[in-house]
């Protein structure tokens, strides 16, 4: 199987996807997000291996936005990675002028950043492992990755677990053209509501009298018109239990539009 990720080879999407794959799988790498879940779409790939939520952060926009565009693909994993940024560079006593790593990485070690490096430049690239390639070839360069780009890259480690709040974890999502067949726990939708009063408190309400849970409910533009959403939610259950299916029935008559997105 062709397994897609985020690259290059050392990123936190590469440690997710080694964790996920099987001995007989392939690794593609991409270099965005969108790319990755478009290869899935034009079936260059059969699963892609993506980034969605961070315990600081939050949702990683750009891979909502590509589940909302693209409608035949579905969620059918998830992994939780712990994240432990690490400063990392070609020599250990190299002068410091430049920090390379991702925005999020860069924002998640600021407190060591603005102490210790404050003279130093801190510029944005698009990956952590890319951040390892840059200063893997520059001198008087560091950057922020994790540990497996130690020897991707021949790197020495100046500073370990440099985030600024100890318990950091990204959720990646397995996305697939194919849904899920087993039983599972938790299932994702999306949906926006008519333009009529009331009708997101009913839909919230449908679910409560349910006793369904909700694990994480957020809003996106709709990229229709202003003042347009649609709502993803995160739910405990399977698609498949009578009392999920028979709400999801009832849900759709408040929603201008309904997808379930995955049971996994």
């Amino acid at each position: 199987m062709k397994i897609g990720y985020l690259g290059p080879k050392g990123s936190y999407s590469y440690e997710a996807t080694q964790k996920y794959m099987s001995i007989e799988d392939n690794i593609i790498e991409y270099s965005e997000i969108s790319k990755v879940i478009k290869a899935l779409e034009n079936d260059e790939i059969q699963k892609c291996v993506v980034p969605f939520e961070n315990a600081i952060h939050g949702s990683v926009l750009d891979t909502m936005d590509a589940i909302f565009e693209y409608k035949d693909i579905y969620v059918v994993d998830e992994l939780i990675l712990d994240i432990n940024h690490i400063l990392m560079a070609k020599t250990k006593d190299t002068r410091i002028a430049k920090i390379y790593s991702h925005p999020q990485a860069l924002a998640q070690c600021s407190k060591l950043l603005n102490e210790k490096y404050i003279n130093a430049q801190k510029i944005p690239v698009s990956s952590t492992s890319y951040a390892a390639s840059l200063a893997s070839k520059e001198s008087d360069t560091a950057c922020i990755c994790n540990k497996s780009c130690e020897k991707l890259y021949n790197l020495e480690i100046i500073n370990s677990n440099i985030q600024d709040i100890e318990f950091n974890q990204t959720r990646f999502i397995v996305l697939s053209k194919i849904k899920n067949k087993r039983n599972t726990k938790k299932t994702s939708i999306i949906f926006s509501t008519k333009d009529e009063p009331g009708a997101l408190y009913k839909i919230l309400g449908l679910f409560s009298l349910a006793e369904i849970n909700l694990t994480k409910i957020e809003s996106r533009p709709a990229k229709t018109r202003l003042g347009d959403y649609m709502f993803f939610v995160d739910l405990e259950g399977d698609e498949k239990d009578e009392i999920i299916k028979n709400t999801f029935k009832n849900i759709i008559l408040y929603c201008e539009e309904f997808r379930v997105i995955g049971s996994y």
